[in-house]
């Protein structure tokens, strides 16, 4: 089983053939996922840049910027999503290529990195940088967020002790970093994996030396970064948005990290429901089963085991920091790669450990598992109910738009549309949920069909959009049944399509 995983593409091929099987659909898929809508409709006005600066990430305005500049249909946000999903197998290229070197240099297990590289390929974030257009800049964020990690680590584990400013390769650590963190801040904690899995292989003999300059290394490049953030506004029109806000509620944070991320993390990939029992239930047994089992396996003395743990939580507050430094408690799925990532390679490391005799059928087991929960993460809770949303709306408007109407009626619909015709539930929001449930999702989706329909962006714009967000206004508004007024309910639609 060894010599087969030790071949220099076995992990990486593996990993692409389940991305494939996974993400073929979106290659004749049309769909616009909440934002998408409003970054088509405005891809020419700038506000794909505005809306991205003031939240620290400067160059994924600019990047969202020029990127839908070229897009000018809903049909052409394919573009978009196949190209984040070529950003994330570069990105699984790349974790193979220099995890090798990691493995090589701290002495883990090729079962543990190809485990890990399963998991990606199956992650319900990747599923969402990769299905959502809006976010198909964070493959690219996690790879420079790689590459400058692994040049710290490869740096610090050479034995420099100290880190020279014009030595070249600390010059290029701090600029790979800022490009990570101007992307996509969450992003950055990539720069931590190489020192997991230095973690996970030590785990209580792990080197003082190591600790201090890696956890250093990872908070002065974040505390540049935001320096470099507060002085980009000095001479700038814009001001920082409130999502970047500092937060003092330490009280707070730590109680919502307990509580939610750190709770999504031993979940594996399945969607995490703070109102689901198995939920709640699985994460806590998860880690449970973790300690109970890394304590009966690890002979050192009781001291260094609980620093072992505590080190943990400390590696998963520390990957998870951008968010628990800023006052906003949203633990989406777009911001848990990294943590989630950490966490399933922990309890990886565990399970091969009790199962050292049959590593192979282990892992032929948890890959299978991975891909199930992650095929139907992707296919089921998140690709079929939204293109088939798309597919109902948009054929109402090619059937009733006429040149005549200038004013448009939207009830948008409740956020629960999906869970009768497919049988899933809303987590977060990004699986499960109706596009046209968010309040900033129906105008510019009606006005992008208007202009598809007629290639007049003057009348799309001038056309008068009503949103409803109750059903007994809408249809008042609706009882006199004018032919100058378009009306949508997408939830009639939904009724009325089922069999």
């Amino acid at each position: 089983m060894n010599r087969i995983l030790e071949k220099q593409y076995t992990g990486f091929v593996l990993s692409l053939v389940v991305l494939i099987v996974i993400f073929l659909p979106l290659a004749c898929t049309d769909y616009a996922f909440l934002d998408e809508a409003h970054q088509l409709w405005h891809n020419n006005d700038g506000s794909n840049y505005s809306m991205f600066i003031v939240q620290g990430r400067w160059l994924m305005g600019l990047f969202m910027d020029q990127f839908f500049l070229h897009i000018h249909s809903i049909v052409q946000l394919k573009i978009v999503r196949i190209f984040s999903f070529f950003s994330w197998v570069l990105f699984l290229w790349e974790y193979f290529r220099l995890g090798r070197q990691w493995q090589k240099e701290i002495g883990f297990s090729p079962t543990l990195l190809l485990a890990g590289g399963l998991y990606i390929a199956c992650s319900p974030s990747v599923a969402i940088y990769i299905g959502w257009g809006s976010c198909f800049q964070v493959g690219i964020a996690s790879l420079f967020g790689l590459w400058s990690g692994h040049l710290f680590f490869t740096k610090l584990m050479s034995g420099d002790r100290g880190f020279r400013i014009f030595d070249w390769k600390t010059i290029v650590i701090f600029l790979f970093a800022l490009v990570s963190l101007f992307l996509y801040q969450t992003a950055f904690a990539v720069f931590l994996l190489p020192f997991v899995f230095c973690l996970i292989t030590k785990k209580t003999t792990l080197p003082w030396r190591i600790i201090r300059y890696e956890v250093g290394g990872y908070l002065v490049l974040s505390a540049l970064y935001y320096l470099c953030f507060l002085l980009s506004f000095k001479q700038s029109s814009f001001q920082p948005g409130s999502r970047t806000a500092l937060t003092r509620d330490i009280a707070g944070k730590l109680g919502f990290f307990f509580s939610t991320p750190l709770s999504q993390a031993f979940s594996f990939d399945f969607l995490y429901d703070m109102r689901g029992i198995f939920s709640q239930v699985f994460p806590i047994v998860m880690m449970a089963c973790w300690v109970f089992f890394f304590w009966r396996l690890d002979r050192s003395k009781p001291i260094r085991k609980l620093a072992f743990i505590a080190g943990v939580i400390a590696c998963g507050m520390l990957i998870y920091a951008p968010l628990l430094v800023a006052k906003e408690n949203f633990s989406s799925y777009r911001t848990m790669f990294m943590l989630n990532l950490a966490m399933t390679l922990i309890l990886l490391d565990t399970l091969f450990a009790l199962t050292v005799r049959t590593p192979a059928l282990v892992l032929g087991c948890c890959s299978l598992l991975f891909a199930v929960v992650g095929f139907r993460n992707f296919r089921y809770n998140f690709l079929a109910p939204l293109a088939r949303e798309y597919q109902l709306v948009r054929h109402h408007f090619e059937v009733n738009y006429k040149n005549t109407i200038d004013t448009v009626c939207f009830l948008r619909p409740p956020e629960t549309l999906f869970h009768k015709p497919f049988g899933i539930n809303t987590f977060r929001d990004e699986f499960g949920v109706p596009s046209t449930f968010k309040d900033w999702t129906p105008e510019p989706l009606v006005r992008q069909f208007i202009l598809e329909k007629t290639n007049d962006r003057v009348r799309a714009g001038k056309t008068i959009i009503l949103q409803f967000a109750t059903r007994e206004p809408y249809e008042q508004k609706r009882s006199g049944d004018r032919p100058d007024i378009l009306y949508f309910d997408p939830e009639l639609l939904f009724q009325d399509s089922t069999p």
